[in-house]
């Protein structure tokens, strides 16, 4: 038999930091898009906001038949780079010459810019599949128990708050640096892509050790639609799902409508990097304080305080908009503190998630699960970002112009407003979620037999 090396009696803290490397890419790759990726088309680009909007929508359609097929085939790859590696390897270069082109900015007709749009977000969006669905299924050969791979994802999410501190107190004012206007986006694209290149090669040299395939063995017989039941006979990936889909539209809606709230509402882009180097520096502290919350509250109650907390800076932002700048940077900072929590326990939860789906169906397929859940990422992401892109120009949003009252009072409700909605839907879902501590132990003691006997 060949997977996986023994376990040891010390977390490996050197190669979990090699893999918490990648949270730095998976951020700037995700943070780009849903940060920038609007405001660019519509004010830089020159392309409308119902193009953009369109442009998410028929991507995630594209997803939702790419990221199952993914997760399968990554499941049951078989390299002497090991299962998931290779596609860290050889994917990540593809997925940083996209992000390059996104933001390039060609000079082109009308009609061949939404084109161009649609062929390399779709490609993008592609590429971003085969690196994160492979990347996410690694939790679980890294660490086996619950409490190591609670302390794996802080620190992949301590990086990832890294890559979102970067691209969002940084990123303006290196466009400005790198030339300004399409030049400068395109130039930062392509150091965008560089660095996320790196940083994923810098998880596969990690688990070198860990993601291992014995080729003498024979490559068992497959069956995608068998394998489905890792989704559909497994209540708490189903309850998580829906809880961090409606988290991530409100997350990504929040982010869409952001830099339209900084410029029209407050006309003040200056607190931009100010308010993001807060949620950085919240994000981080929330991230290093996860393990121990973890242990004395357990996840399911954490994770439903957060979010009911979350809610309150964004209340009083929705009722007052316009408040002074101390008053606003606390409230963020609030907020960014607060709502971490839920978001990074959702990757906490989602390997005993996997693990519940092997002791249910005697099936290992972390692929299987980690694209389906990928893919509501990836959906709720685009459907926030499209519902803020679609409304702002239901409303009559145009791009470098006053705005009329319906459009601030819209930006503000896409703001703030819309993620409260998300945030109470979430609450709704994860009331449902019974992986408890006792049980997970169960699970895991029954896995162990299981293998064993084997």
């Amino acid at each position: 038999m060949g997977n996986n090396v023994n376990l040891k009696k010390k977390p490996d803290y050197l190669n979990i930091g090699k893999y918490a490397m990648g949270g730095v890419g998976f951020s700037m790759t995700n943070v780009i898009v849903m940060s920038y990726l609007t405001f660019f088309c519509t004010d830089i680009f020159g392309v409308s906001s119902m193009t953009v909007a369109g442009l998410m929508l028929v991507t995630r359609i594209i997803d939702a038949i790419t990221d199952p097929i993914m997760g399968f085939v990554a499941d049951h790859t078989r390299t002497k780079h090991g299962r998931y590696r290779p596609y860290l390897i050889y994917g990540t270069p593809v997925l940083g010459v996209l992000i390059y082109l996104l933001f390039s900015a060609p000079d082109l007709s009308a009609t061949m810019k939404v084109v161009f749009l649609y062929i390399v977000y779709i490609g993008y969006s592609l590429a971003f599949t085969v690196v994160g669905i492979p990347f996410t299924s690694l939790v679980p050969v890294l660490a086996k128990d619950s409490t190591e791979r609670t302390m794996v994802v802080s620190w992949k999410n301590v990086m990832i708050q890294v890559g979102r501190f970067f691209m969002t107190t940084f990123a303006l004012p290196i466009v400005e640096i790198f030339g300004g206007g399409a030049t400068g986006w395109g130039r930062f694209g392509a150091m965008v892509g560089v660095i996320i290149t790196l940083c994923f090669w810098c998880v596969a040299w990690g688990l070198k050790r860990y993601d291992t395939i014995d080729l003498a063995v024979d490559k068992p017989k497959v069956n995608m639609l068998k394998e489905m039941h890792l989704i559909t006979k497994n209540k708490p990936l189903i309850m998580l799902m829906l809880a961090f889909g409606t988290d991530m539209i409100a997350n990504s809606a929040l982010m869409a409508a952001n830099m339209y709230y900084f410029k029209y509402v407050l006309n003040r882009v200056d607190l931009v990097p100010i308010t993001s180097l807060a949620l950085t520096i919240t994000g981080v502290i929330a991230n290093v304080l996860l393990p121990a919350l973890t242990k004395k509250f357990g996840k399911k109650k954490l994770y439903l305080c957060g979010t009911v907390l979350a809610i309150v800076p964004l209340a009083v932002l929705l009722v007052k908009p316009v408040v002074p700048d101390s008053a606003l940077i606390f409230l963020i900072t609030a907020f960014g503190l607060i709502s971490t929590i839920p978001s990074c326990l959702s990757w906490a939860m989602l390997p005993d998630c996997m693990d519940n789906a092997e002791y249910i169906t005697g099936i290992k397929g972390n692929g299987v699960v980690a694209s389906t859940f990928m893919f509501f990422n990836k959906f709720s992401s685009a459907l926030g970002a499209f519902l803020a892109s679609f409304v702002l120009g239901l409303v009559g949003f145009a791009a470098n112009q006053e705005q009329t009252q319906l459009v601030l009072t819209t930006i503000v409700v896409l703001r703030f407003g819309l993620p409260i909605l998300g945030y109470i839907a979430s609450l709704i879902s994860m009331s449902f979620y019974d992986l408890t501590e006792s049980k997970m132990t169960e699970i895991h003691e029954a896995l162990q037999k299981r293998a064993k006997e084997n």
